[in-house]
């Protein structure tokens, strides 16, 4: 048995705080406010650092669910977070930001859909391997990581390109969770995500361009004939 002054206090917290998903979902429970605001947000994931609340702002993305103008908010907000902790700067929202209203009866549902998700994530990432997570390296590559997952989740694609929110979500999470809980595993698998997720746009981005100077070209060959 462990004598009590050999315990690391930082595994007792760990112990002692619940799961985020339990948080969520009291938060976003029938009975919670709906005028739920990013700082407020912010406030109630701060004991887990900016990574909660980019883990929440990723879960509406996992559930087939449009939400106009969602992303584009919640995807500055990550590349913004991001920046400031590659920069080494304290994570927190200019008010203007950070009082936007965020809280919806059809947002709530989409994030408590995506809390069940979370929950499964929660289950596989856990501290190992942590330090390449608490090294400088590893703090900047994972800011880069979750600002371009969080660019590619603001930019204003069409919605014919499928998944475009969905993929990027999903490095998001996986690399924000495994931040948060110091797995230098599972970051790995946030890093591909990311890339995967960049490559399947450009890919798509690349198809639609070609697709419309088709479209373009047989218009005009049609007018002029």
């Amino acid at each position: 048995m462990t004598p009590d002054f050999q315990r690391d206090p930082e595994s007792d917290h760990r112990a002692v705080v619940p799961p985020l998903s339990v948080e969520l979902a009291g938060l976003l429970s029938e009975d919670a406010t709906h005028q739920l605001t990013l700082n407020q947000l912010l406030g109630q994931t701060s004991g887990r650092g900016p990574y909660g609340l980019m883990i929440l702002l990723s879960l509406p993305f996992m559930v087939p669910i449009s939400l106009p103008g969602v992303s584009n908010l919640f995807g500055g907000v990550i590349v913004y977070l991001a920046w400031r902790l590659g920069c080494g700067h304290p994570p927190r929202l200019p008010r203007k930001l950070g009082d936007h209203p965020v809280s919806s009866g059809l947002l709530a549902r989409a994030l408590r859909a995506g809390v069940r998700l979370l929950a499964w994530v929660e289950r596989l990432v856990r501290p190992r391997y942590p330090r390449w997570i608490q090294s400088r390296s590893g703090q900047v590559v994972g800011a880069v990581a979750l600002a371009l997952g969080g660019i590619m989740l603001a930019l204003p694609l069409p919605p014919t390109i499928l998944l475009s929110n969905f993929i990027p979500a999903i490095g998001v999470l996986l690399v924000a969770a495994s931040m948060m809980e110091e797995d230098g595993l599972v970051v790995w698998l946030g890093y591909a995500a990311t890339i995967a997720s960049a490559i399947y746009l450009i890919v798509m981005i690349l198809l639609h361009y070609e697709l419309l100077l088709r479209l373009i070209r047989s218009s005009t060959a049609w007018w002029n004939s």
